[in-house]
């Protein structure tokens, strides 16, 4: 959780696409994180009876320290019941219907107490180009698909490698945001995250992954000029970055650098605490090391 606010990230796609099928795997293995799922019916929702702590209307609470929170009763009351329980989770996850828009959704993140993590969309490759043509979803597709700051496809053990391949380059001729192929390390889905108040980190399992992760610490404020040319800098292999720092012209604030896919963003979350001032970038196999430490040396 990042200065008090928690992060929030939009899981969307449209029927079928896997995001129940992610949520499950989430609540089951968090990767260490506290995380708070807000879901539209609990029923689809699989846990392990191992893991029930306790049951009630509105939230389900596990074991692991995970919450799942129930949509019925919709978004604002669902996140003042997350809000009143920030200090046990770490983040929260909202899937979105498989007919909604994704990126509407996300403009909750930007409410009192939480800060927007990205939107992810998830997509069927046996039959995403189909249903992008097809005369009654196809918008909906397409505007899901707009929205995204990373595409995950999904279902790709279902085809032939190459016939995965191509849809994965029609995707990209579409789309701005990074398509990448399932499973997806958490360190990509949600970035990387502080560890306790004082340093930047990747997960665990993201060393496990041939994905890239650097950091450059900073011992002094960075100039917001240089936060600038950074932003407009990153390497196309970077799908996720996020710094704490402090910037010249306001060096007693904390400053939340985050890129998700293609969007950046750059947001004060309060006062100096003390902490490190560090950025840690995550990119796809195959990206020039070389080129991320020049783009993390351009914060100066």
């Amino acid at each position: 959780m990042t200065g008090g606010r928690l992060p929030l990230t939009v899981v969307g796609g449209y029927l079928g696409a896997g995001k129940t099928t992610l949520i499950n795997a989430l609540l089951a293995d968090p990767a260490g994180e506290r995380i708070a799922v807000l879901v539209n019916d609990f029923g689809d929702i699989d846990i392990d009876a191992r893991l029930m702590d306790s049951d009630d209307a509105d939230v389900m609470s596990l074991t692991n320290g995970c919450i799942c929170c129930s949509l019925a009763d919709g978004f604002a009351e669902a996140l003042d019941r997350i809000r009143d329980l920030a200090g046990r989770i770490d983040r929260v996850v909202i899937e979105v219907s498989g007919v909604g828009d994704p990126r509407k959704v996300a403009q909750w993140g930007h409410v009192p107490g939480f800060t927007l993590d990205g939107v992810v969309v998830l997509v069927d490759a046996k039959t995403v180009r189909e249903r992008s043509r097809d005369r009654y979803v196809g918008e909906t597709v397409l505007a899901q698909l707009a929205g995204a700051d990373l595409v995950v496809v999904t279902r790709a053990d279902l085809l032939d490698d190459t016939v995965t391949s191509e849809v994965q380059r029609w995707l990209a001729d579409m789309v701005a945001a990074p398509v990448l192929r399932a499973p997806v390390p958490t360190a990509v889905l949600f970035g990387p995250d502080p560890i306790g108040d004082d340093t930047l980190a990747v997960p665990e399992d993201h060393a496990s992954t041939s994905h890239i992760s650097m950091s450059r610490r900073f011992d002094a404020p960075v100039s917001r000029g240089s936060i600038d040319v950074w932003a407009d800098a990153r390497p196309g292999g970077v799908v996720r970055a996020k710094g704490i720092v402090r910037v010249d012209d306001r060096p007693d604030e904390r400053t939340v650098l985050q890129v998700c896919g293609a969007t950046t963003t750059v947001a004060v979350d309060g006062p100096w605490d003390g902490g490190e001032s560090a950025v840690v970038a995550i990119a796809l196999p195959g990206t020039s090391r070389a080129a991320i430490v020049k783009w993390l040396k351009l914060l100066r």
